[in-house]
This record gives C-alpha cells, sequence and structure tokens, in this order.
C-alpha cells in the first residue's frame, strides 16, 4: 500500500509542474506592458501627467515584479537575437529592439543604435519627446520620419542616428535567425521566483504567496483567505443539501413505474441541469426578492447594512445572514441537484438488477424497504467520490453568481 502510494505521488509531481508552467506562461505572454498596467490600476490612467510618471517608480516595480531576470531556467534564442533582452525595462523599446532584431539581425550594430537614442535622452537633449518615440518605433518609415524630425532640430544628433540606422541596414543578415542557441540561465529566473520565491520579499506560490493586490499592492493572502472561506460556507451547504434532497429524488425516480410521471420528472431534471447559474440567479431575484412579487428574501450581501460581523459570535453571523445566503445556496444547488438526481438514478437501476435486491423481495421485503436497506448503502460509494467532481465546478462558478448577488466570497477579488 505504501508503494503505490509513493509511486502515485511521483506522478503526480511532474503532472503538477507542468500544470504551473502552464499557468506562469499564461500570466508571462499576456499583452501589454504589466508595469503600466500596475500604475493605472493603482494611480489612474492621468498618472503620466503627474510625477508619478518617474523612471524610478518604473525602475523599481519593474523589479519588483522580477521581470528583470530571465524568463525560465533556460531559453531558446535564434543566433541573432540578444539574451539579455529581458534588462531592457522599457516595454516599447524592448519590443522595437526584439523586432529591429528579427528584420536586420546585426544585434551588435542595434544595442549601439538605441544606446546612443538612450545616451541623448538622459543627457535632456531638446529632441526628448522625439527621441522617445523613437526609441519605441521599429518601422522602417516611421523611423525615417523620425530621423528627419532630429535632424531638423539638431543635426549632429539627426546625422549620427541616420548613420548608425543606416549601419543596421546595410549590415542585414538573416542567416542567424535560423541557427538556434541555448542558453543555461540558472535559478535567477521569474518562473523559479514565481514557484519558490527569493526567501525574502517574495514567498513563492508554493507557500502561498499569491503576489499583490494591482489596485492596492496589499499581498493577496491578506484577504483572500477571509473570502475564500465565505465561498465555500455557501457551496458546502449548497452542495450537502443537493445531496441530501437529490438521493432520495433519485431512488424514487427508479420505482416509478408511470411512464407520464417518469417523463415529466426528467423534463423538469434536464431543465434544472441545463440552465446557466446567472439565469438561474436572475430568474430567483425576480421571483422571490423582488418587491413588485414576492419579497420573501433580501437580494443582494450577506449582512444588513450597519451590521458589523466581527462584533459578534460566528454563529449569530450565520443566524443573521441565512436569509441572505438561501437565493445563492438554491442557485448553486439546483445544477448539482439535477446531476446527482439523474446519476442516482441510474446508478440504483443497475443495482435493482443485482440477485441481492430480488432475494429481499423474495424473503417478503417490499421494494421501498429492500431500496432503503440493501441498495441505499451500496450507491452511496460511486456517490460520495461524486462531491470531489462537483466541489470545484461550484467553486468555478462562484464568480458570475457572487457578482449577481454581491456576495463578499472569492468572486469579488
Amino acid at each position: 500500500m505504501l508503494l503505490f502510494v509513493v509511486k502515485r505521488t511521483l506522478r503526480f509531481i511532474p503532472i503538477l509542474f507542468s500544470i504551473s508552467i502552464l499557468g506562469f506562461l499564461l500570466t508571462a505572454y499576456m499583452p501589454g506592458d504589466p508595469v503600466k498596467k500596475i500604475l493605472i490600476a493603482r494611480y489612474g490612467a492621468d498618472y503620466k501627467n503627474s510625477a508619478l510618471d518617474s523612471k524610478q517608480l518604473q525602475s523599481s516595480i519593474y523589479k519588483e515584479l522580477g521581470l528583470d531576470k530571465p524568463l525560465f531556467y533556460f531559453s531558446i534564442n535564434s543566433y541573432n537575437a540578444c539574451d539579455t533582452l529581458y534588462k531592457i525595462q522599457d516595454f516599447e523599446q524592448r519590443k522595437a529592439m526584439e523586432r529591429l532584431s528579427d528584420m536586420y539581425g546585426c544585434w551588435e550594430n542595434i544595442e549601439t543604435y538605441f544606446s546612443t537614442i538612450n545616451f541623448y535622452i538622459a543627457n535632456h537633449s531638446n529632441e526628448k519627446n522625439t527621441l522617445v518615440n523613437l526609441s519605441q518605433e521599429y518601422e522602417n518609415k516611421r523611423i525615417l520620419l523620425l530621423l528627419s524630425r532630429v535632424s531638423s532640430q539638431n543635426t549632429s544628433q539627426g546625422a549620427t542616428l541616420e548613420r548608425l540606422y543606416a549601419n543596421i541596414v546595410e549590415s542585414k543578415s538573416l542567416m542567424g535567425n535560423y541557427i538556434p542557441t541555448i542558453n543555461l540561465n540558472g535559478f535567477e529566473n521569474q518562473f523559479n521566483l514565481w514557484l519558490f520565491g527569493n526567501g525574502h520579499q517574495r514567498k513563492g506560490i508554493i507557500r502561498g504567496d499569491f503576489g499583490s493586490s494591482l489596485r492596492t499592492g496589499e499581498p493577496i493572502e491578506n484577504f483572500i483567505w477571509k473570502k475564500l472561506g465565505y465561498s465555500l460556507e455557501l457551496i458546502f451547504i449548497a452542495v450537502s443539501l443537493a445531496f441530501l434532497f437529490a438521493i432520495p429524488t433519485g431512488m424514487r425516480l427508479t420505482r416509478t413505474k408511470s411512464k407520464h410521471s417518469q417523463n415529466m420528472l426528467n423534463i423538469l431534471i434536464y431543465l434544472m441541469y441545463s440552465i446557466p447559474g446567472y439565469l438561474a440567479a436572475t430568474l430567483l431575484i425576480f421571483f422571490f426578492a423582488n418587491t413588485q412579487s414576492l419579497y420573501w428574501f433580501p437580494e443582494s450581501g450577506l449582512y444588513p447594512i450597519g451590521y458589523h460581523p466581527s462584533e459578534h459570535s460566528y454563529w449569530s453571523n450565520l443566524r443573521i445572514g441565512m436569509p441572505y445566503m438561501i437565493l445563492p445556496i438554491l442557485t448553486y444547488a439546483i445544477s448539482a441537484f439535477a446531476f446527482i438526481s439523474k446519476l442516482t438514478k441510474n446508478i440504483t437501476a443497475e443495482e435493482l438488477n443485482f440477485d441481492y435486491y430480488k432475494t429481499a423481495l423474495a424473503k417478503g421485503l417490499s421494494a421501498k424497504e429492500a431500496t432503503r436497506k440493501h441498495v441505499l448503502k451500496n450507491i452511496l460509494i460511486p456517490l460520495v467520490t461524486l462531491f470531489t467532481q462537483i466541489l470545484p465546478a461550484a467553486v468555478g462558478g462562484t464568480l458570475i453568481v457572487e457578482l449577481i448577488f454581491q456576495y463578499p466570497g472569492i468572486g469579488q477579488v
């Protein structure tokens, strides 16, 4: 048994590692500049017109995210490409350098060209805005136009940059684009930092460090666990109620002899299973939390306005918040109830063909008693394993449902 567990665990490790790589790459290759996204989220789109638009602030965020490190333990590039391009903090300039390298090769000339531009920018040239635009451009027509503007404002700088750009075009060599090179980056890379941390500011996702909020900069783990607790509480109650009512319903469907009753119940179950969560939530609010029809339950939130849950016990909070939880619980339970009922019906129908059930009937037990005493304990085994499938699906559907009901769970993060 121990050997079996060890083998299963060893098989699980590479799968988990592969999933972590996929998740990391999905975040790493999202379009746009992550530094600008953080600045916009924290300070608004007008940050460029304030003192926040500084190289020092952008550089600190860039290093905080670990973007000044290579992406992975190794990298595969073309011979013409630069293997330390990640050190360029300006997103647009980095993209321009990469595109020019793909178009012309000759990385040494490209590096000299951009170094000269950055030198002129750093020395507060009068053509700073034009030079900044030039450092972020890779299309030939646009580059020539910007170079002419620089020449009209500063002849010597324009002539130097025109000569350097001409060297790039004249030295075009694309053969290196088809020659792969492998670079080993060691453990100082973005993936290792993301997964294991650095032992100081970052603990790594494997130790519960999910990063910081784009909007506030606060560590996500400071508030994610509390909201996750609200969501899991809601989902656990909903799934438990679904099991509690779905198992007797499924067994009842098996014993129903009337074709008409079976068809009506099957239609109702399929309808409940097929209805999407957002539509079920909207219908429940319309019929049971509407002042124009039936206002039986509150339509949103978890507690009354002015109520402070931190001042009361858990059971008091649960009692006060239960009316607010009923509609979200029903939204989750409807689909789970239909799925479990249908599966219970199919499993029970198979069990009724076994000899132990026929023997129980032959000994004088009614169909209801034989099902309850003998069949029920046999169908519970596959149904319990179903809980591990329904729970993740319910967690995945929390976003829309909690947004509709304004429930303070993980969907509001």
